[in-house]
């Protein structure tokens, strides 16, 4: 599948799935989503849904490891920093080394790897992620955009990344 096709698809994925209000609750919903629909690739996982100042939900399947959460940490960090889910990041960076060099930041706060996608609220902006970390990035990627599209009310199948 050419990058570009994805690269397509990941953008209105952000576009689209946006909510109109967040909370807790919202927060809860999609972290048990991500974990259930980790634990069916039967591979040690770990999810989070974080807002800039918090975390709002932490999970793991069998298997997953204290690595895998800061590696969640450290991609919600990314999106932070970029405004953009860490799976585009990757794609718009292509071959490039995966580390922010020219920034005066600490590269190794920061994971060049896909799999959190941002929490959006309407006319607000982006204000966290929900993060996936354990599976390979492009379904790290889609466990975490499936997670929020199911709490928006919609298929865990809207908009995917087509299948590899």
């Amino acid at each position: 599948m050419p990058v570009e096709t994805d690269l397509e698809i990941v953008a209105r994925q952000e576009a689209e799935l946006v909510f109109d209000r967040f909370d807790e609750d919202l927060a809860f919903e999609i972290g048990s989503n991500m974990r259930r629909l980790a634990k069916t690739f039967g591979k040690g996982a770990a999810v989070g849904v974080y807002l800039w100042d918090r975390t709002m939900f932490f999970g793991a399947t069998a298997g997953a490891t204290d690595g895998n959460r800061g590696w969640i940490e450290r991609k919600v960090k990314l999106v932070r920093l970029m405004q953009k889910s860490s799976y585009r990041i990757v794609l718009e960076r292509g071959d490039q080394p995966r580390v922010l060099s020219n920034w005066a930041l600490e590269a190794g706060d920061y994971a060049i790897a896909g799999g959190a996608f941002p929490i959006t609220i309407r006319n607000v902006g982006i204000i966290g992620a929900a993060a996936t970390s354990g599976l390979p990035e492009r379904d790290d990627h889609e466990v975490s955009r499936s997670a929020i599209a199911l709490a928006l009310g919609k298929s865990d199948s809207y908009l995917p990344l087509p299948k590899v």
